[in-house]
């Protein structure tokens, strides 16, 4: 069965995308359970995965889904900046 979710959204309140479904269904990422295992050159670059979320709800859930590619992204945008 495929997960077909419409609507991403970031919620502040509980630190999570929330992804809905057509019929109203939703399931939630905990940003801090996604990103407890990334390690950040710095402590404030914990804001580059937050803007990720903020911005761009959808991206930041298929990074979370796959093993190692937060970390990537964190290292990624670091070395461009």
């Amino acid at each position: 069965m495929a997960l077909n979710y419409m609507v991403y959204q970031y919620d502040g309140c509980r630190n999570a995308v929330v992804m809905t479904d057509m019929d109203g269904k939703q399931l939630e990422i905990d940003c801090d359970k996604a990103e407890a295992q990334v390690v950040f050159d710095e402590p404030e670059d914990v804001g580059i995965l937050a803007r990720l979320a903020w911005e761009e709800p959808a991206g930041y859930v298929s990074f979370a889904m796959c093993s190692g590619l937060m970390q990537d992204y964190v290292d990624v945008w670091n070395e461009l900046n």
